[in-house]
């Protein structure tokens, strides 16, 4: 472990927020998913194992940005429909969800509609980029971007009886709670995403998502290219503050290949 890792970890524990560990069908369905020689029929079996799991799955199926056309009728078709990264996305964050119990729902509702409503838009501009075939973990990474707000709140109830969090403020509730405590929500979202074994680019993305790089950076990393994803995917909900944005648009606009009007936000 880096003294940075260790110094992160020294911090969290210091802040008294506990880290919610993954449970066994999750680990099962992160097991198959990682092996090669795994078929779509056994994470769709994996998938059908948890209700709540199953019924994200045909939620986010049904979503027009995946080019839904007609209803999935079952667990495998809309597991071939989205493919293993995506599925597992969707599991990870469901099952995380389901660890906040004592956040209000309403809360947690809202942290997860920005979350989800930002993947889809990161996912879809990175098949206008230059590196398409990041598309997948740019879903991955937004969709658990903003999950230590929620942590931070579950250890910091009182925050809730001043800020109505909503899904217009989001963002900006995350910049408060960041100063609540010795270590930010996105390292915090990052040590959770590695805990739950998460690829390491997403991880560090997630780590990334309020740190612009360097305009000038002619060989940006995964990490880098994943976190300019969840930018994008931000700006284009709206969840971005302009000043922020512009701190990441020279960046995004010299080395991702994007055109110009997808960057924009939907009229």
């Amino acid at each position: 472990m880096s003294p940075q890792e260790e110094a992160l970890i020294d911090a969290i524990l210091a802040s008294g927020i506990t880290l919610p560990a993954p449970d066994a069908q999750l680990l099962e369905l992160m097991r198959i998913a990682a092996d090669e020689d795994s078929g779509l029929d056994e994470v769709a079996r994996a998938v059908s194992r948890t209700p709540a799991t199953t019924g994200a799955v045909f939620r986010v199926a049904s979503s027009p940005v995946f080019g839904q056309v007609r209803p999935r009728k079952t667990v495998l078709e809309a597991v071939v429909l989205l493919g293993k990264v995506k599925v597992l996305a969707i599991a990870t964050s469901t099952a995380l969800r389901s660890k906040l119990g004592d956040v209000p729902a309403r809360v947690v509702t809202a942290i997860w509609d920005v979350c989800f409503a930002v993947a889809q838009e990161s996912w879809s501009v990175m098949h206008a980029s230059n590196t398409p075939r990041l598309a997948d973990d740019a879903f991955l990474a937004a969709l658990m971007h903003d999950v230590g707000i929620a942590l931070i709140l579950r250890r910091h109830p009182d925050f809730l009886a001043h800020f109505d969090v909503n899904f217009g403020n989001v963002d900006d509730a995350g910049l408060h709670v960041d100063g609540m405590i010795e270590v930010n929500h996105a390292a915090i979202g990052a040590h959770v995403a590695r805990n739950w074994k998460l690829p390491e680019a997403v991880c560090d993305a997630i780590a990334l998502h309020h740190t612009p790089p360097e305009p000038d950076d002619r060989q940006p990393d995964e990490s880098r290219i994943l976190s300019a994803a969840i930018a994008i995917g931000r700006r284009r909900c709206a969840s971005i503050r302009p000043e922020e944005w512009a701190c990441w648009e020279p960046f995004v606009r010299e080395r991702m290949g994007i055109p110009a009007d997808a960057l924009e936000p939907p009229a």
